[in-house]
């Protein structure tokens, strides 16, 4: 237990946090809250309403914050409604930072939230470190969607709308909603989740102190079994059905095996209810293809880590886009599934041909198809693999050795050790 004069009291900031959650980082980020408490730190979570129908407190986690994770219509209307909720959020919000006491922020994603809100929490006079899980940063201040959508050229039609726009943009800066300060980065310090999102981040300007701590996680959660080769035609996709993560060459993949005769099934586990997964959903309708590809939905994580890493027997993951670094493919390791994997953007810093998994290259179906046959044709590389996979995971991304690495990070800023 830590010792009293060490306990720290960190505000915790994050856009979303669970049970509302998208991807993999809010759930990473609620394991490192749950384990820095289990070792006596006090955390406080400031994060968006996003999910919840109002905004208050539940117990520690505070909703309050304005959010706009999923691009939303950017007419003139609408963006002045959005303007008009965001203004709304910023009093309460600065309430809670005057009524609230602690010794740093820890910023996790500000995707969605107001640029002037996060960089207040500079102000309120403690250090802020930012775990950097993706590409924010060198993109800045983009990821507040309302601002990059008011400073876009306005498509007014007539100049009395274009005066009624320029006004109203010019009341939502003094009232803080748009940010003055576009260039100035919300925090002092820096993890990174990997050596890629450090390299595109630090172009941005380097911070006073900066580590890269790959996410982890609790190998224990995932038992380890060997795949039998009749098991390698179970395919599991996880994550995100989205066009950036490759959902769809998984799928021409499973067509082109069956159409060469091999007994390919995959299921893919995710929100299936957008756009593109919807549209997907009916391509797989219209090619035949229903019986063998089956979109499972979301789950909750325990029984995701039954039905889909579990009970598979191949995980593919072929994201196209520049991965900063996957928990998924950290899980399907852990549980001894051979891993087919692009290797784009911070994914290869895990994924190492053949010694951890198989590389594919991002886009290619015939690839990957033709990978997959290269497992089957030697079962036993898949399993020797695999085995390996498990020992880089426990070694090196456990869950335990992250939080020890964020938890010096953190003591040795509040103690101002970094002057």
């Amino acid at each position: 237990m830590t010792e009293a004069r060490d306990r720290l009291d960190i505000l915790l900031v994050s856009n979303l946090w669970p049970p509302a959650f998208v991807g993999g980082y809010e759930l990473g980020a609620s394991e490192v809250a749950r384990s820095l408490e289990a070792r006596g730190h006090r955390i406080t979570v400031l994060t968006s309403t996003y999910g919840p129908s109002d905004a208050g407190h539940d117990g520690r986690v505070a909703r309050l914050l304005y959010e706009q994770v999923h691009w939303r219509p950017q007419r003139l209307r609408r963006l002045v409604v959005e303007g008009l909720r965001s203004a709304a959020a910023i009093p309460r919000v600065r309430r809670f930072l005057r009524e609230s006491t602690f010794d740093l922020v820890y910023l996790f994603n500000p995707l969605g939230l107001t640029a002037t809100v996060v960089q207040s929490l500079a102000g309120a006079g403690r250090p802020v470190v930012a775990y950097v899980s993706d590409d924010w940063v060198g993109t800045w201040p983009s990821c507040d969607r309302l601002y990059t959508a008011w400073t876009a050229p306005m498509r007014a039609s007539s100049r009395p709308r274009a005066f009624v726009a320029a006004l109203v943009r010019r009341w939502l800066e003094r009232r803080g909603v748009l940010t003055r300060e576009p260039s100035r980065l919300p925090f002092e310090h820096a993890q990174y989740v990997s050596r890629f999102i450090e390299g595109i981040s630090v172009a941005r300007g380097r911070p006073r102190t900066q580590q890269v701590i790959p996410w982890g996680i609790d190998v224990s959660r995932f038992p380890y079994r060997d795949r039998t080769p009749a098991e390698l035609s179970q395919w599991r996709y996880v994550g995100q059905i989205e066009q950036h993560k490759g959902a769809h060459t998984a799928v021409d993949a499973v067509r082109i095996l069956r159409d060469s005769g091999q007994p390919v099934a995959l299921t893919l586990f995710g929100n299936d209810t957008t756009g593109f997964a919807t549209a997907l959903k009916q391509r797989v309708a219209d090619e035949g293809l229903a019986s063998f590809v089956r979109f499972a939905g979301r789950r909750p994580r325990e029984r995701l880590w039954e039905e889909a890493y579990d009970r598979g027997g191949t995980l593919v993951f072929p994201a196209e886009w520049d991965e900063p670094f996957s928990i998924t493919l950290l899980e399907a390791f852990a549980s001894g599934l051979p891993v087919i994997a692009t290797v784009t953007g911070g994914t290869g810093e895990v994924v190492r041909d053949g010694e951890t998994a198989t590389a594919v290259h991002a886009g290619s179906a015939e690839h990957l198809a033709s990978q997959w046959r290269g497992l089957v044709d030697d079962p036993e590389r898949a399993v020797r693999m695999a085995r390996r996979a498990r020992a880089v995971v426990e070694q090196e991304f456990g869950l335990a050795r992250m939080v020890d690495r964020v938890e010096t990070h953190l003591r040795d800023v509040a103690g101002g050790r970094w002057t």
